[in-house]
């Protein structure tokens, strides 16, 4: 079981990127020291009230600098907005600056952010353009000479450079919230990252089980592939204690979700343009505290959260948790104390 983290890294009101930013690095080399896995950070763009991180890779550029042993990767890299050259030139820098540290995630993006529009991307074309995209990466890094001509991408004879130091080659994950792109990864073979704040526990089930029933029709290895869930947490010496001191944050990142949503929406439907499918099976309504903590997060004590983390595991096969205590405008030392406490007491009987 890996034991990771993940932050989109919000920055609400009263708040600055440089003190959110210096936070974030703070936390990063605690969970070198604590021993978490990897630490995933997003790439959302247009969206300021949501997240900071519009340039992931220089912040992760920082963090490789400050950390020893802790991996690094963008969940996700948002590939239908990049040429995948770019994407595998960056990367590839990050695993050189952190000796060979960087994990790679691709995925649509964030389905509320505006992104799409302003780099003239095409929704409907997401996951064919991601496939051709994936395997160009692939080849950039393990190719001396480049040539690639398919549907979307024509790319002459190039030396991609630099390439990754990590040998074998970095593995590939996805992230997905739909079955469609289960499907996707399932066909490939590369591991998932399924979240479970944006879905039920159903439906969390249910993708997982589409992932490993789809990874052996396409005759790929399951014990070789990793799944991974996304889980927004917080910790305290009781589960009252949890709840009350990590509410008001959590709900400030669930509010504002359902603001952007609405408000990209609106957005759309002003424009004349049609909704992206990926948006419309999107979570954005409101919902409440105590559904959150019920459906959509693990909030409570040491003890409680291990039993519930096991519960998730032991329903989805997964073997790699991403868990994310600074959702949300939750205080920086309270991030801090619940990080410890789960390296303490939950990790090591995970």
């Amino acid at each position: 079981m890996k034991s990771s983290l993940f932050t989109e890294i919000q920055c609400p009101a009263g708040s600055s990127p440089e003190k959110r930013l210096k936070e974030f690095l703070e936390q990063a080399e605690l969970a070198d020291h604590l021993g978490f896995t990897t630490f995933w950070i997003a790439e959302i763009h247009c969206q300021p009230k949501f997240s900071l991180l519009a340039a992931p890779y220089v912040v992760l550029g920082a963090a490789a600098q400050r950390t020893k042993r802790l991996r690094l990767g963008v969940a996700v890299n948002t590939l239908p907005i990049h040429h995948p050259v770019q994407l595998a030139e960056e990367a590839a820098m990050l695993d050189i600056l952190s000796g060979g540290r960087m994990d790679f995630a691709a995925g649509g993006g964030h389905p509320h952010s505006r992104a799409y529009e302003c780099f003239g991307a095409d929704h409907k074309v997401t996951h064919d353009l991601m496939v051709e995209a994936l395997q160009i990466i692939r080849r950039a890094w393990s190719e001396e000479i480049l040539t690639f001509d398919g549907k979307f991408f024509q790319i002459p004879e190039v030396v991609v450079n630099p390439k990754p130091v990590q040998r074998p080659l970095p593995p590939f994950y996805m992230a997905t919230s739909s079955l469609e792109g289960v499907a996707v990864g399932a066909r490939l073979g590369i591991n998932l990252l399924l979240p479970i704040h944006t879905r039920t526990p159903e439906q969390v089930i249910e993708y997982s089980r589409a992932y490993w029933q789809g990874l052996e029709t396409y005759r790929h290895d399951p014990t070789s592939r990793e799944l991974g869930l996304l889980v927004p947490m917080h910790l305290a010496s009781s589960t009252d204690q949890a709840r009350s001191r990590s509410e008001a944050g959590i709900m400030s990142y669930f509010k504002t979700i359902a603001d952007m949503r609405s408000d990209y929406v609106e957005w759309l439907t002003r424009r004349g343009d049609e909704l992206p499918v990926r948006l419309r099976t999107a979570a954005g309504a409101s919902v409440s505290f105590v559904d959150i903590c019920a459906r959509h997060a693990v909030i409570a004590d040491s003890e409680s959260a291990l039993q519930r983390l096991k519960g998730l595991t032991a329903d989805t096969g997964a073997t790699n948790l991403l868990t994310w205590f600074n959702i949300g405008n939750v205080p920086h030392v309270l991030v801090q104390e619940s990080m410890q406490q789960f390296a303490a007491e939950v990790m090591p009987h995970l």
